[in-house]
């Protein structure tokens, strides 16, 4: 399957859509910042789309140096993962923009994690050292953050200092400005043996959440 013809252009916006403009590109991207997959995996979270073009556009990603491929896993490289920020800036759009009527796609809890993470990731600073399992959804997530990185992983995380959980509806309320972490943390119970990291905690999340209702 032929791409896209490119735009041969100097821009830097128009060499990124030479890359990141083909059909589904942008999706197999999403569906690997949740984690490494398999063809047949990556195929199950994007409805819709044909073997043969799935096919085209990892071969693609793999050849311009975004994915690899490793015994039947594909997974991001580092080149990759740099694309978490227009991935987040894309769905921080996309919230104000009008849903389908009848939207083809499963909105599931690892896509909202991979926006979770962009967010965190953004609202994270140097001084951060957080270790957390996040329960988002009832699906547990393994969070980590250290010199401004964060890593948003699905699974527990053994010997968590804090674990909080809530829902997807709880951060689009907070991003919002319906209501702030701490009242949704407040009736519910969070296991932790440091208050101070519980307050870390809470405060990157506001500050996440603030960033995808665009309020920062």
């Amino acid at each position: 399957m032929s791409r896209v013809k490119p735009y041969t252009m100097s821009c830097p916006i128009s060499r990124s859509l030479d890359l990141l403009g083909n059909r589904w590109a942008i999706h197999v991207l999403r569906e690997l910042h949740a984690g490494p997959a398999s063809f047949a995996q990556i195929k199950a979270g994007l409805p819709g789309i044909a073997s043969n073009m799935l096919s085209a556009r990892l071969s693609e990603l793999c050849d311009a140096g975004l994915i690899a491929k490793s015994h039947r896993l594909y997974t991001l490289t580092e080149h990759g993962f740099s694309t978490r920020g227009i991935l987040f800036e894309l769905a921080r759009f996309g919230r104000n923009q009008p849903k389908p009527d009848n939207p083809t796609d499963p909105e599931g809890v690892s896509h909202r994690a991979v926006i979770l993470a962009g967010a965190i990731e953004r609202a994270a600073g140097p001084l951060d050292d957080i270790r957390a399992e996040i329960l988002l959804d009832d699906a547990p997530f393994s969070l980590t953050v250290a010199g401004g990185r964060a890593a948003l992983q699905a699974g527990s995380l053994p010997l968590a200092p804090v674990q909080i959980a809530f829902g997807w509806c709880d951060v689009e309320a907070v991003a919002r400005g319906d209501q702030r972490v701490a009242n949704f943390a407040a009736e519910r119970e969070i296991s932790a043996e440091d208050p101070l990291q519980v307050a870390a905690l809470l405060d990157l999340l506001q500050k996440a959440m603030d960033i995808y209702g665009g309020f920062k």
